[in-house]
C-alpha cells in the first residue's frame, strides 16, 4: 500500500511540472514545482511543523506544492497566470493558498471556471434527486490560480504554494 501511494504521489508531481511547463512557456516564464511532506516536530515541548522531501506519502499526510517562477527573458512578463490542477488522490487544504502580490482563485468544474471562495458554487443532487446549490468546499477545488498584480522582470523570481491532503 506505502509504495502504491508513494507512486501516485510521483506521478502527481509529474502532471504538475508538465502541466505548469505549458502556462510557463506561453508567459515567457519558467515554473519549477517541488512537493514536501509536512511534518509536525516537538522540541522542548513546543510544537512545529516542517518540510521533508515528499518521498514516502500515506493516505492523511500533509503535502505542500511550492512554484517558482522565473523570468528568463529579458522584457517583464506581464499578467502572469500561474494554473495549477489539484492532483489526483489529493484534497486541497483549506486556507494554504500563498503568494505574495498575487490574486488567489479557485475553480471547481476542472479549471473552466475561476472565483474567490465566497463566490464558488456546486449544484448537487438532495436525497430526492433535485438539483440544489450549495456553497463550494475547500474538499471541492480542483484548481488554484494565481494572477501576480506586477509584472515580474527580467531575471526575477518568486514563489507560490499550496497545500493538500493525501486521500
Amino acid at each position: 500500500m506505502q509504495k502504491m501511494i508513494h507512486y501516485v504521489l510521483l506521478v502527481s508531481v509529474s502532471t504538475l511540472l508538465l502541466g505548469n511547463a505549458v502556462i510557463a512557456r506561453a508567459q515567457s516564464v519558467e515554473l519549477a514545482t517541488k512537493a514536501e511532506k509536512v511534518i509536525e516536530v516537538v522540541d522542548k515541548g513546543a510544537k512545529s511543523k516542517k518540510l521533508m522531501p515528499a518521498e514516502k506519502m500515506l493516505p492523511g499526510d500533509e503535502v505542500t506544492y511550492t512554484l517558482t517562477y522565473v523570468n528568463k527573458t529579458a522584457k517583464p512578463a506581464e499578467r502572469v497566470v500561474i494554473t495549477n490542477p489539484l492532483p489526483r488522490h489529493t484534497r486541497y487544504k483549506e486556507g494554504s493558498a500563498a503568494g505574495e502580490g498575487a490574486d488567489i482563485t479557485y475553480s471547481v468544474d476542472g479549471g473552466k471556471t475561476f472565483a474567490t471562495p465566497d463566490k464558488l458554487t456546486m449544484t448537487v443532487k438532495d436525497k430526492s434527486g433535485q438539483d440544489i446549490t450549495r456553497p463550494a468546499a475547500a474538499q471541492d477545488y480542483t484548481h488554484v490560480r494565481w494572477l501576480l498584480r506586477q509584472n515580474v522582470a527580467p531575471g526575477r523570481s518568486g514563489t507560490v504554494r499550496f497545500g493538500a491532503v493525501i486521500l
